[in-house]
């Protein structure tokens, strides 16, 4: 039998076991309301929580695909949940992730898979992820093999960076201690926890209270400056957030001290700030 006409035919059957099921229950509390009742509401716990975490895992895992940030992982341990939907079994992984900036992480990934993909997925098979930095939990999975695309989550820093007088790098008082390689690695985390911003943040405008040239450049002329902003978040009292910011010649008018511009803020830590159309 066809997926499509599987899916459909299991709809039907859904839609016809709630109806009778629904029935059941009204006819089961009009005979003995305590009784019925209490049979009725463990029911309506049993079948709401299995397929209410089914629906949240899926949007979840649509979330992460969507906005998530991606990086290289394996799977490092894989095992069978018991549970079949659609006839096709929902697995459970363990998956060692690599990303780009920070240490290596452990997620655990449920995932409901074809009986034919089934030798695809295990231990030590390498796979693309999508992941949330402010919460490492579990990941999504866009693909097995290959590698993650860095360029997806950061300029290439490492061969467009340029120092104005490298000399001065470690005395550089934005990036205290940091010599020019640490400087290019911080730079790209910042390009990476910004683009999560800009993809995930809640848009507002800002009020430009300083705006400091870093010494830094980015493929040769663009400039990294620090910029300390008034937050104007609608129905709030406003604050006081700081964050670099990569601006290009040709914009950067717009960033002139008294300035009203666009930003986005981490709806979880408001303090994290990242311009918008820099």
């Amino acid at each position: 039998m066809r997926p499509e006409t599987q899916k459909i035919i299991q709809n039907i059957g859904i839609a016809i076991g709630i109806v009778f099921g629904g029935l059941g229950m009204l006819i089961g509390i009009a005979a003995s309301p305590v009784v019925g009742g209490i049979l009725s509401l463990f029911i309506i716990i049993i079948f709401g929580s299995f397929f209410g975490t089914q629906y949240f895992r899926k949007r979840r895992r649509t979330e992460l695909l969507e906005t998530g940030i991606q990086a290289n992982g394996k799977i490092i341990e894989m095992w069978d949940s018991g549970i079949t939907i659609n006839n096709q079994p929902q697995i459970g992984m363990k998956i060692e992730v690599y990303p780009l900036i920070g240490q290596p992480f452990t997620s655990e990934v449920n995932l409901v898979i074809s009986r034919l993909q089934t030798s695809y997925y295990q231990p030590g098979v390498t796979c693309i992820v999508r992941y949330d930095p402010n919460n490492t939990k579990t990941v999504a999975i866009e693909s097995l093999g290959g590698e993650a695309d860095n360029n997806v989550n950061s300029f290439d820093y490492n061969r467009n960076f340029q120092n104005q007088n490298t000399s001065t790098a470690f005395g550089n008082p934005y990036f205290p201690g940091m010599n020019e390689q640490q400087i290019e690695q911080w730079l790209v985390k910042m390009d990476t926890e910004g683009k999560w911003i800009a993809k995930t943040g809640i848009e507002c405008k800002a009020i430009i209270k300083k705006n400091e040239f870093t010494n830094v450049y980015v493929q040769e002329v663009n400039t990294v400056n620090l910029f300390e902003l008034e937050v104007l978040i609608e129905g709030m009292h406003s604050y006081t957030a700081k964050c670099f910011g990569v601006i290009s010649p040709t914009s950067a008018s717009k960033f002139n001290v008294g300035n009203q511009i666009w930003v986005k803020y981490d709806r979880n830590d408001k303090s994290k700030v990242a311009i918008s159309h820099s």
